[in-house]
Order: structure tokens, then C-alpha cells, then sequence
């Protein structure tokens, strides 16, 4: 009987994604936090981390990337082969905007094909004084992009958006 069952199981959906941007945007936090539903200290990622989130229907495994320049070399032949890219931005860093600004360029110019879901997260929004959505859209050059793309404002600490921003990154892949 179990044979019968596994044969007429629906089938569980599978998805590789990577998580990137600069050094200190929350990478890390932000991938604990929708781990375990609350704010996680975490250490600066050396390298990949590798995490498995188990869904109704869908397995994802997300590649946490380093955003040390020293480790960003090694982006392009993870993010080639993942069916989407979660790209954060410490929007209260003025300082680094403009070098966000071009390795996220970077990051969706060396992608293959259209089929691709880029889930932009604004993180830190618990802070004062950060750039507002329609500018940073409007900056990154979002609306030219071939790809489907979504923004959200979060908030690692808070977990502000964060549950929302993965609820459509998962609808996209079940859709």
C-alpha cells in the first residue's frame, strides 16, 4: 500500500536560491529569522552557507553567500545555477549604496535567461534616516529588468516583512 501512496503523492516542488549583497545587510539574520521566527545573533558568513527550508509542497535550498568583496568572485557560479536570487540591501548605509548599487547590476547582468525571481530586501528598516522604496526602485534601475522582481522593507531584528517577501517568493515558484 505504501507503494501506491508514494505513487499517487502529489509531488513536492524543489527550488535552489541564493541569498547575496553586501557585507553586514543581514543576510544571515534574515535566513535565521524565517528559520526560527525570531531575531538570532549571528557572525559575518565566511564563504557559503547552505540551508534547507522545508515547505508544504516545496523544499528550497538557500545558499548564503558572503558579501565580503574578497568572496564575491565566487557568486556568479551559485547564482548561475539557482532558480532565484534574494539580494539585500542595508537601505540605512548610505555610504555603500552606490557599491551595492553596482554589485547588484552586476549580480542580475551575469544571469541566463528570463525565468529568474529577484526578491529584493530592504533590510534594517527598524532605523532612522533610510532611503524610501520608489527612490531606491527607481535608483537600482529595477524597472528595467527582465526578470520578475519584488521589493519588500524588513526588518531582521523586528522580522518586519520578512514572512511576506518569502510568501511571494514561494508563490512565484508554486505558480
Amino acid at each position: 500500500m505504501s507503494f501506491l501512496r508514494n505513487l499517487f503523492k502529489s509531488k513536492s516542488k524543489h527550488a535552489d536560491i541564493t541569498i547575496c549583497g553586501l557585507d553586514d545587510a543581514g543576510k544571515t539574520t534574515i535566513l535565521r529569522y524565517l528559520e526560527t521566527g525570531e531575531f538570532v545573533e549571528t557572525t559575518p558568513t565566511m564563504g557559503v552557507n547552505r540551508e534547507t527550508l522545508h515547505l508544504p509542497n516545496l523544499q528550497i535550498n538557500v545558499f548564503d553567500l558572503a558579501g565580503q568583496e574578497d568572496f564575491r568572485n565566487m557568486w556568479h557560479s551559485i547564482n548561475e545555477k539557482s532558480d532565484g536570487i534574494v539580494f539585500v540591501v542595508d537601505r540605512s548605509n548610505a555610504m555603500r549604496f552606490e557599491e551595492a548599487k553596482n554589485v547588484f547590476q552586476q549580480t542580475v547582468s551575469a544571469q541566463l535567461g528570463n525565468e529568474l525571481n529577484i526578491l529584493v530586501l530592504l533590510n534594517k528598516s527598524d532605523v532612522t534616516d533610510v532611503i524610501e522604496k520608489t527612490q531606491f526602485i527607481e535608483e537600482f534601475n529595477l524597472l528595467d529588468l527582465p526578470f520578475k522582481w519584488a521589493v519588500f522593507e524588513t526588518s531582521a531584528k523586528t522580522g518586519e516583512g520578512i514572512f511576506d517577501a518569502f510568501k511571494w517568493f514561494v508563490e512565484e515558484f508554486m505558480g
